[in-house]
């Protein structure tokens, strides 16, 4: 009997000592893996938001009638989104494709602008993609860009700027689905932003989609 309680109590210890190891391990590969997601969360909360250090500066020749088509409407592209609440400021790329090489390809330099989508001028919807966690050996500097989209609220402003114009958007809604449940609203007539990505980090399992009306439209 005294063996055998001896033996049950190592048993236990060594039950301990393997569960204890475990979630060391765990946590270590958790920060290891999520330590930009962790970071930006982190320093949000804390700190607040990252100042806005961007000098946008516009077109200066405002002179539509005097541009051709195509001059006009590439003064329309976006090039750059602003979040003043979150902090986030970083430059629109345009994929060369729509595939997925394509589209990771760019999301390395940036966030994303969905070719299909309108662009902010025309009445429609625009929509947006961008990362919300990444390796820490991923390349390029906005592996995280999105990684605070949750926090973001109903009246919170999103400035997208073109080489002419500034758009400014107020969110509406934010909505956490499964790929094939996310609604995309497509509204001739009004000016719609969507800005979109994986969640919960690290995973491709959901996405999360933060809507946005043009201040114009409300």
């Amino acid at each position: 009997m005294i063996f055998f309680n001896m033996r049950r109590g190592s048993i236990i210890k060594e039950g301990l000592i393997f569960l204890f190891l475990f979630l060391i391990v765990f946590s270590f590969s958790l920060f290891i893996f999520n330590g930009r997601f962790i970071y930006a969360q982190a320093k949000y909360h804390f700190l607040g938001p990252s100042p806005i250090n961007s000098s946008i500066v516009l077109s200066e020749n405002q002179n539509s009638d005097e541009l051709s088509c195509s001059e006009n409407k590439s003064l329309q592209i976006p090039q750059r989104i602003i979040i003043p609440s979150l902090g986030i400021d970083a430059p629109i790329i345009w994929p060369e494709d729509t595939n997925e090489s394509a589209l990771q390809s760019a999301l390395e330099k940036g966030v994303v602008f969905w070719p299909e989508s309108s662009l902010p001028e025309d009445k429609g919807t625009t929509v947006i993609l961008g990362h919300s966690s990444a390796y820490p050996w991923y390349n390029g500097e906005y592996g995280s860009i999105f990684s605070l989209l949750n926090r973001l609220n109903p009246g919170d402003e999103i400035w997208i700027f073109s080489p002419e114009k500034k758009y400014i958007y107020n969110v509406s809604e934010k909505e956490i689905q499964l790929p094939k449940d996310i609604r995309i609203d497509k509204q001739d007539g009004q000016s719609i932003l969507y800005l979109l990505s994986c969640w919960p980090i690290n995973t491709n399992w959901k996405r999360i989609a933060v809507k946005a009306i043009s201040i114009d439209n409300i």
